[in-house]
């Protein structure tokens, strides 16, 4: 009889426990506020929540990602180094919105503006890369186009150019599909994540520094600050409205978010946090079941159940 009663007592309390969970969690799914957002499981690729997520948009400098996930293959291969020097022309110092203070004659490293396009979302060195890959812009796009077919984006995604900048065409892609290039960029490339942590760098050139458009990691600002960011990439233009591509790791989990047309600078922040919040406290055991689950496990060795 006390052996039933002991089983009774640890049945009902797991179903309490996950009673009150359950609830807790469903409570809490997010009400996101922009035109598309995904959260994605970094370490499978599953979705975990998704809103307007095939719809084609424009990505902004999300699209960048795309970008670093070339020159880090062509690192990878051997067909740049990271002390390559790269003539800056004139060409390459009219892109508009981000850049660094370059001029033409000046000449960079790989790395120098690797950082400055990851960091700052430099336009000028995003392009300046992939005239140094391709030849041409141009010829760069088709070939962010071809490696997004390897990469199993969708028939929507379309890249025209290396920044994400809208001119006569613009870049499009859907949420699903920002999340996908992040997932192969950080599971591929890990070694994205040292430069895309940053708050800051300093270029070997000029000393020039260039600061993170993350402000997940700049601002003070409680409402957008959260635990574990590390990256990934910020966008805007006035078609794409304002974009991020979150990432954030507690433990040995990592999820990747994607928030497209946010209605402000500080709102694609405050809606990534959502995101990630609901990710972690949904998917992944928090601290408080470990310790039930500890707790029941003592409780059975003294009784002997």
């Amino acid at each position: 009889m006390q052996f039933s009663t002991r089983r009774l007592f640890l049945f009902i309390l797991v179903i309490v426990i996950l009673f009150v969970t359950v609830r807790h969690w469903r409570e809490n799914t997010p009400t996101v506020v922009a035109k598309a957002a995904v959260l994605m499981d970094a370490n499978n690729g599953k979705l975990l929540y998704s809103l307007n997520s095939d719809t084609p948009l424009p990505p902004a400098s999300m699209s960048k990602m795309m970008t670093e996930y070339i020159v880090l293959g062509k690192i990878h291969d051997g067909s740049l180094k990271w002390d390559d020097r790269v003539p800056i022309t004139n060409a390459r110092l009219e892109e508009e919105a981000a850049k660094i203070a370059v001029h033409h004659g000046d000449t960079l490293t790989i790395h120098d503006l690797y950082q400055a396009m990851v960091i700052s979302s430099a336009n000028n060195a995003a392009v300046t890369l992939a005239e140094e890959i391709a030849g041409s812009e141009s010829n760069f796009a088709e070939l962010m186009n071809q490696k997004a077919k390897e990469l199993g984006l969708s028939d929507d995604a379309h890249f025209v150019n290396a920044t994400g900048l809208e001119g006569t065409q613009s870049t499009v892609m859907t949420a699903h599909d920002v999340a996908q290039l992040a997932y192969r960029l950080i599971n591929d490339y890990p070694e994205v994540l040292e430069t895309t942590r940053l708050s800051s760098s300093q270029l070997d050139y000029d000393g020039i520094r260039v600061t993170s458009t993350n402000m997940m990691l700049t601002s003070n600002n409680p409402d957008i600050q959260f635990e574990g960011v590390d990256g990934l990439k910020t966008g805007y233009t006035n078609q794409a409205g304002y974009c991020f591509a979150g990432t954030a790791k507690l433990g040995n989990k990592r999820l990747i978010s994607v928030v497209m047309g946010a209605s402000d600078e500080t709102a694609r922040f405050i809606e990534t946090k959502k995101l990630l919040a609901y990710g972690f406290e949904k998917w992944y055991i928090p601290p408080f079941l470990t310790n039930i689950h500890q707790f029941i496990n003592t409780y059975i060795r003294h009784v002997g159940v």
